[in-house]
């Protein structure tokens, strides 16, 4: 048996192992780097958070306090007249032919305002009129909190245009018993305004009647 050939094989086998890894060794770089190393993109970045915005200071005012002097309002003509009672000094704003607004004389409108508007032609019921107007507020709004919600009623704050927080109540009044929404109340003002915007809306709300003179 010759066993040369084999042997041979073997041996230019490790001739070659060996020479391939001093090859390496000789050509591997053993340098170190210097300067600030970079930060390596990650596989799967997530969004950035955003950091929360403050509000804009509000305005130096003293806050609007329960049972301010009301007096009694009229709006509307004929079968869509209302009566209510409404703060006595305020100025009153039309801003559409459905629409008014009452703000106090020398207040910016960054304090607190109210708003009524007739909604009878829009032939919808409370529930459906405070869905809507929570979708709205949360597609047009920014930072929108709904505080409270009731079979007739909505309180919840708000980033206005300005980026003052905004604290605001609502109501809406089925003044006919009819199952549909007639009236849209709504006071807007700061948080220290809170206490005093809902008395009002609520005394303004307890008191309106419709036009044949009947209870809410």
């Amino acid at each position: 048996m010759d066993w040369r050939g084999p042997a041979v094989v073997v041996a230019l086998l490790a001739i070659g192992a060996g020479s391939g890894f001093a090859a390496g060794a000789a050509t591997r770089d053993t340098t170190v780097g210097s300067g600030v190393p970079d930060p390596v993109p990650a596989a799967r970045p997530e969004m950035p958070i955003e950091a929360p915005r403050p509000f804009t200071p509000d305005p130096e005012l003293p806050a609007l306090q329960p049972g301010i002097a009301m007096r009694q309002a009229t709006l509307g003509i004929g079968k869509f007249e209302i009566l209510f009672p409404a703060p006595r000094g305020w100025r009153i704003n039309a801003v559409a032919s459905n629409e008014w607004k009452w703000k106090q004389p020398g207040t910016p409108n960054n304090s607190y305002v109210m708003r009524i508007e007739q909604i009878d032609s829009q032939d919808i019921e409370i529930e459906d009129a405070i869905d809507i107007r929570i979708e709205r507020m949360l597609d047009e709004q920014e930072d929108v909190v709904v505080l409270d919600r009731g079979a007739d009623s909505l309180e919840y704050t708000y980033r206005s245009n300005e980026g003052n927080k905004r604290h605001s109540f609502m109501r809406w009044l089925d003044l006919d018993s009819s199952g549909q929404a007639d009236v849209e109340i709504v006071v807007h003002g700061r948080d220290q305004d809170a206490r005093g915007a809902k008395d009002l809306i609520g005394r303004v709300a307890d008191g309106m009647r419709g036009a044949t003179g009947g209870p809410v």
